[in-house]
């Protein structure tokens, strides 16, 4: 294994750990003598994993005292599980995800709303919709269109905390650097207002995006639609 390669296992390694909970905010990572003795590897392969998490905004590197874990990414919590929470004024409930279409392969749509490329169109599609809970309540309904490329065994695989943003973080090492957001107001049909327990042609926020992730070409698609009667949402 090439060093590249290692320092990458590395870092793949503990951001897991990271995300997973196994080391907790306001923990300290192993030395990096101790993670080179772990990996079988050099300190220089340790510090350019680490460096790299730094990066990301999983941890802060204090000198003299080690890497303290602060699990803040750089991409944009307001599209996460996590953000979602954080953003709904006046509430502290937990927000849940339940799947109403497992992740599939298809073709993209004819009439799909954002142009793509060549290579998006010869791969296709992994499609899926989660709606959002809060007490028992659903607050959102999410259309989420993935670039099918190179993701290997994403269907078949849980997501990591039900999040996609972990799991593609943890399993296909891509991370979101920024988004391209559309809001307009709609009615719903009688499919969301069944989804959102709401009466036919009530109001709801539509929230368009594309975003844009670290691997190069792949790109995520969202079509979120929700009820703001109880709750207002920040950017």
């Amino acid at each position: 294994m090439t060093e590249i390669a290692r320092y990458l296992q590395v870092q793949k390694d503990l951001r897991r750990s990271i995300i997973d909970g196994v080391f907790e905010v306001g923990d300290y990572l192993p030395s990096e003598n101790e993670l080179s003795s772990q990996y079988d590897t050099t300190r220089m392969t340790v510090r350019n994993a680490l460096n790299n998490l730094e990066a990301e905004g999983l941890i802060d590197r204090k000198k003299g005292k080690g890497s303290l874990v602060k699990l803040k990414r750089k991409s944009i919590e307001l599209l996460s599980i996590k953000g979602f929470t954080e953003i709904m004024k006046g509430k502290e409930s937990k927000i849940d995800t339940v799947f109403l279409k497992e992740p599939e392969p298809r073709k993209w749509d004819d009439d799909f709303y954002w142009g793509l490329s060549e290579e998006e169109l010869s791969a296709g599609c992994i499609h899926l919709s989660r709606i959002r809970m809060t007490e028992n309540r659903p607050i959102m309904v999410e259309e989420t269109f993935l670039s099918n490329i190179d993701l290997i065994e994403f269907c078949s695989t849980p997501f990591v905390n039900k999040s996609l943003f972990d799991t593609l973080i943890v399993n296909h090492d891509i991370e979101m650097i920024r988004v391209v957001q559309k809001f307009r107001a709609i009615r719903a049909t009688q499919q969301l207002a069944d989804s959102l327990d709401l009466r036919k042609g009530y109001p709801v926020l539509e929230i368009i995006r594309k975003l844009e992730t670290t691997k190069p070409g792949f790109y995520v698609y969202s079509f979120s639609y929700c009820n703001t009667n109880d709750f207002t949402i920040e950017a």
